[in-house]
């Protein structure tokens, strides 16, 4: 279904609007499983039947309204950037396969696309430095997730998470937990095999692994959810902050070569970001406890984030306020 003629701010308004009653009843269906499957207080036979009658069709049914919620939001939001596309000049040549080979223009101060025949010009690069404090948040509160009551339990770890992580989650149907799980191990997996490291922190098999963790997730839930979950994840207490610069910015590296490529496969997606690790368009530690770039400090000679102290970072702006913090 197309939207021609239709505002792009209020297409992606709609969308947001979509993606967002699609999580909360995810969400809620969640809440069910826990209150009907932990149930104290409604015993017998009634309440054998009600819990298989929701497992049997009430459940599928939300489940169902929910994938169609998050469905029409990203047809929405294609729409919306369709438009967008049609009414602006863009420059570079699209490659046969699809994939963008031409580098967006990045705001002063904000990682490129990475998905340039080069890097960024040194001359329009942020300085360590200047990564180093811009690209730091708060600490947040903690909780454990699964929580102790969610039937997520018998399936997931539980471990501490930052409160908005565990909002976030909480918010994924089954099959977006699977991918979800999916793409995290991918991106250690393609790290390994194409950075391979002995440590795995703080040089570009780290880089690797967060701009490309950041672009599957975008593929999979949206540029928005996936700034909100990583930059979520990076207010857990005690972070060094060579390292939360580090990741926060080769996360912003990986949403925006997704963003650029939306038609990109998985595996388009990580030769883009393995040319933009070493273009260096992504940050490694320097041996100074600086971010810099991942293509001017060899693997071998990167430094350790760990000898860092935190640094005061600032409460971010997350895209969606509105949910519950659970």
């Amino acid at each position: 279904m197309s939207f021609y003629g239709a505002d792009v701010q209020q297409l992606k308004a709609l969308s947001k609007s979509l993606a967002t009653g699609a999580t909360r009843l995810s969400g809620k269906a969640r809440e069910l499983d826990s209150l009907i499957g932990q149930s104290q207080y409604w015993q017998g036979q009634d309440a054998k039947q009600f819990a298989a009658e929701w497992q049997s069709k009430l459940r599928p049914m939300i489940e169902k309204a929910s994938r169609g919620m998050e469905e029409a939001s990203k047809r929405a939001l294609i729409n919306a950037e369709e438009q967008q596309s049609a009414s602006i000049a863009v420059s570079g040549i699209t490659g046969a396969s699809g994939v963008s080979t031409a580098s967006a223009p990045a705001n002063a101060g904000s990682p490129p696309t990475g998905n340039g025949e080069q890097g960024q010009p040194a001359s329009d690069r942020p300085t360590p430095e200047e990564i180093l404090e811009k690209y730091q948040v708060s600490d947040a509160g903690t909780t454990e997730w699964p929580s102790d009551w969610d039937p997520l339990r018998f399936v997931v770890d539980q471990r501490t998470v930052t409160e908005k992580e565990a909002e976030l989650l909480n918010g994924l149907g089954p099959l977006e937990m699977n991918a979800f799980k999916d793409i995290h191990d991918d991106a250690f997996e393609s790290a390994d095999e194409r950075f391979p490291s002995p440590d795995q922190n703080d040089d570009q098999n780290d880089a690797f692994r967060h701009a490309y963790w950041n672009a599957l997730m975008v593929k999979e839930y949206g540029a928005e959810w996936a700034e909100d979950y990583a930059t979520a994840h990076e207010q857990l207490p005690g972070n060094p902050g060579p390292r939360e610069a580090m990741d926060l910015y080769n996360n912003e590296v990986g949403r925006n070569i997704a963003v650029a490529n939306p038609d990109a496969s998985a595996e388009e997606l990580a030769t883009l970001i393995e040319q933009a690790v070493r273009n260096g368009d992504t940050v490694v530690v320097g041996q100074d406890l600086l971010p810099h770039p991942s293509n001017e400090v060899p693997m071998e000679q990167t430094g350790d984030a760990n000898n860092a102290p935190p640094v005061d970072g600032h409460d971010p702006e997350f895209n969606d306020e509105s949910r519950t913090t659970s």
